[in-house]
């Protein structure tokens, strides 16, 4: 059994100017110790599936109106307040794109940290707090005992997302939730955070999804891949397959943004068009206005996320 299973979840934003499909059936599953990357462009739908996996969604004007979030066999959409409680932080944790949104700027980051240790697995003050050292050294902080008592602004941000991800592995979660977490870094402290957390997973079993618009980023540290755009799945596959074969035109539009070494082209090549406007989406593929490949079918019908070989789905008329 999957640790996490998402059956055609649905949520939607309603907004004065109309109904906002933000998540709009999204289906794919992680299985324990295991890791899924998310990605897309900005506005696809990411960050909202991610938070509706914790039920954070903002609400109103978001909600959850369709589909299963099933973790550990358990139904997250039915959960009361006091089992979600229990769940945030503590079966599943966290890591924001902006460590200093997560951070609380009038506390040292040892306290953040120990809090979250008592709160979730009923430590006491002097356990939490070895606890906070000792997950500040686990994430490769030196001296972990005088950084435990500086606060948020005294560290640099790469020092800062180690702190974040070291108060999300503190209580030993069994899903850790990864959101644009090396956006603001420079590309050094990037490939640094990547390892840790490639090293982390290994070290303690925990699944991982990993969002980010970077599909460079997925490329060593993710088992399989679902690539969104408009708020729908359109191509779930293993990462080595999605490399070196993508199915769908939008994935390999993305794969062809990516800057290589081993291209002689000087100009980056880019997905003709824009995303579609959340409030005018067309009829159809959404992605056919962009699409090069465009016939009739896909402005008029949708096309259904179908098998397209070596444990690859993709949603596009012209595999079919």
């Amino acid at each position: 059994m999957s640790l996490l299973a998402v059956e055609d979840l649905r949520v939607h934003l309603f907004t004065r100017r109309g109904v906002v499909r933000g998540v709009d059936g999204v289906t794919f599953s992680v299985e324990t110790g295991k890791s899924l990357g998310i990605v897309g462009e900005s506005g696809c739908g990411k960050t909202m599936t991610a938070l509706a996996l914790m039920r954070l969604i903002p609400a109103p004007p978001a909600r959850i109106v369709g589909g299963s979030i099933r973790f550990d066999g358990l139904d997250v959409v039915a959960m009361d307040a006091a089992r979600l409680r229990a769940l945030r932080g503590g079966d599943i944790a966290m890591i924001y794109q902006d460590p200093m949104t997560s951070l609380n700027p009038v506390f040292t980051v040892g306290e953040q940290i120990a809090e979250a240790v008592r709160l979730h697995r009923r430590d006491s003050r002097s356990a939490a707090w070895l606890r906070a050292t000792e997950m500040l050294r686990v994430v490769g902080i030196p001296d972990p005992h005088r950084i435990a008592g500086a606060y948020p602004h005294q560290l640099s941000g790469g020092m800062r997302q180690r702190v974040v991800i070291g108060m999300a592995l503190a209580c030993d979660p069994k899903l850790l939730i990864a959101d644009e977490p090396t956006t603001a870094l420079d590309v050094t402290i990037q490939a640094q955070i990547l390892d840790l957390l490639r090293r982390l997973q290994g070290e303690f079993g925990t699944a991982i999804i990993l969002i980010t618009h970077d599909l460079g980023v997925i490329a060593d540290l993710v088992d399989d891949v679902v690539v969104m755009y408009a708020g729908k799945v359109v191509e779930h596959a293993p990462v080595r397959r999605l490399f070196a074969d993508p199915q769908h035109p939008y994935t390999r539009g993305l794969l062809r943004s990516v800057p290589s070494l081993q291209t002689r082209e000087h100009r980056l090549r880019t997905i003709e068009g824009t995303v579609p406007s959340p409030f005018a989406m067309p009829t159809g593929c959404s992605f056919n206005p962009r699409c090069a490949l465009v016939r009739d079918i896909c402005r008029e019908q949708e096309p259904k996320l179908l098998p397209a070989g070596d444990a690859t789905r993709a949603a596009c008329w012209a595999l079919i």
